[in-house]
């Protein structure tokens, strides 16, 4: 039996390809593939139409057929792992629907290379689009909740120990920091994605005279991929892509895993609502931030795909190939619908988060966290080196926690007992300067204008981010219009030409 495909290949694929590898690609992509290859060859058949390339007749033949296998869907089709994929399946029931010579004109001046390449474009750009779409809210939640909570006071953590006295308003606009990054990430890369390939053939281009600019246009893209051979060659584009959701899915787990630990009962300064948890089957007690589990470990899918991808281009040639383009590219996909799932999951978390107040600051009375503020001062009242101060306030510390003291408890008859034994001398600082050292609020509000949890500098902060978010949902807006007119004008015309009649 001879190929079903080729009239060069004399032997048809072996059952054990079609089966094992052909087959269960094919009925996992042909349903996305499918209203894709219909905009492609909606573009294409209008260009070949207005360059002169296939006669109006024929178009519009093949303008109606297009129509009638987009209307008829996926479970329209029988598909046949012996022609390989999901074009070959396509470009088969169209010739068998409006015969060889017209269904057989739909591929001149191109190839699957550039087909694919523009087909994975037109889904990454879908996928960066909705992304940025889904961050505009968690940024928009992220800054409103910073600014509800600016004056809760928090304890703030470094290696997971009290470090210095924060706000919970605070926390989350650094949160919203992180995820602007990761914005202007996808942002960025989608000025690359979002050029066209189509018309680059297999490799070196095509001696019809084609419109590289007419289709690209008409798919809504901002220009033409030039070169024919990098156009086909990679999918570094939509690696870049994954690899900045990688980074957003990790800036989103590790909100989730701060949260996590927040809300356990041993620290006990932050609750979320009951819908947002699980129970279990066997203690009636228990309230599991399953939400939260998943965002974290989400995160390793998000990984594991990118490495995939990555791997696979390792040492494949500068040219198309189904190591790099196809297999390369299997996880990604799925890796780009578990992020499109996670935002949306992490904007609710962020709304509906509530500090606990009460115990926030009797964590931070209690932890130390201020004493940073104490050495400072001492530098400052006394002239001591900082040196100096961070090892004495290190004793008092040590002394406070031995007689079970908390910070707001340490006077300054004991501030000379351990001054006396570190550096050999009383310092005799007025207790008011040491209560107002150790006094969480009037610490955190010292830092004005070096970017800490001050409510001038949380101000700031949110001003700025609002400010940004402003700019970029109008950037988005603009792109999304873009897509949207192109696909309409694209449709519309197709349209028009599958109305005319034969001459």
């Amino acid at each position: 039996m001879e190929s079903k495909v080729s009239g060069f290949l004399k032997e048809a694929m072996a059952p054990e390809i079609q089966n094992n590898l052909m087959a269960p690609a094919l009925e996992r992509t042909f349903p996305v593939h499918l209203p894709l290859i219909t905009e492609i060859n909606m573009a294409h058949v209008l260009m070949l139409t207005k360059k002169g390339i296939i006669d109006r007749n024929a178009a519009s033949k093949l303008a109606r057929a297009v129509i009638d296998l987009q209307a008829g869907g996926p479970s329209s089709f029988t598909l046949n792992p012996a022609l390989e994929d999901s074009y070959f399946n396509y470009e088969a029931r169209l010739i068998e629907t409006v015969g060889p010579d017209v269904g057989g004109r739909v591929h001149i001046g191109r190839s699957r290379n550039d087909l694919k390449a523009t087909l994975d474009r037109m889904r990454a750009r879908k996928v960066a689009l909705q992304v940025m779409a889904d961050l505009l809210d968690l940024r928009s939640a992220l800054v409103r909740q910073g600014r509800t909570y600016t004056s809760v006071i928090a304890p703030g953590y470094t290696h997971l120990q009290p470090a210095q006295p924060i706000t919970f308003g605070y926390y989350l606009l650094g949160v919203a920091h992180g995820i602007e990054r990761d914005y202007q990430r996808i942002a960025d890369c989608y000025t690359r994605i979002n050029k066209c390939p189509l018309g680059a053939a297999a490799i070196a281009g095509t001696s019809f005279p084609i419109d590289r600019k007419m289709t690209a246009l008409a798919l809504g893209f901002d220009g033409v991929a030039y070169h024919a051979q990098d156009a086909i060659a990679t999918r570094d584009t939509i690696i870049e892509l994954l690899s900045s959701c990688t980074l957003l899915s990790q800036t989103i787990g590790r909100m989730a895993q701060d949260f996590y630990v927040m809300t356990t009962y041993e620290f006990g300064t932050l609750s979320l609502p009951d819908s947002v948890a699980i129970t279990s089957s066997i203690m009636p007690q228990k309230k599991n931030m399953a939400a939260l589990e998943i965002l974290k470990g989400r995160v390793a899918a998000m990984t594991g795909a990118l490495v995939t991808a990555l791997s696979a281009y390792k040492a494949v040639p500068y040219s198309h190939a189904q190591d790099g383009n196809m297999e390369g590219m299997r996880w990604t996909w799925d890796a780009f619908e578990e992020v499109v799932a996670m935002v949306p999951v992490a904007t609710l978390v962020a709304e509906r988060a509530e500090p606990a107040e009460e115990r926030m600051l009797e964590l931070v009375r209690g932890n130390f966290s201020t004493v940073t503020d104490l050495a400072d001062t001492l530098v400052r009242e006394t002239e001591m080196s900082f040196r100096e101060a961070h090892h004495l306030v290190g004793r008092v510390v040590r002394i406070a926690i031995a007689e079970e003291l908390k910070a707001d408890q340490i006077t300054g008859d004991l501030l000379d007992r351990a001054a006396s034994e570190t550096v050999g001398r009383k310092i005799g600082l007025p207790e008011p300067i040491l209560k107002a050292a150790l006094d969480p609020i009037k610490t955190m509000e010292a830092k004005t204008g070096s970017g800490g949890p001050s409510a001038a500098d949380i101000a700031t902060m949110a001003d700025d981010l609002e400010a940004n978010l402003r700019e970029d949902a109008a950037v988005l807006a603009r792109r999304k219009r873009q897509v949207e007119e192109s696909n309409a004008v694209l449709v519309a015309d197709f349209n028009e030409l599958a109305r005319q009649e034969d001459a």
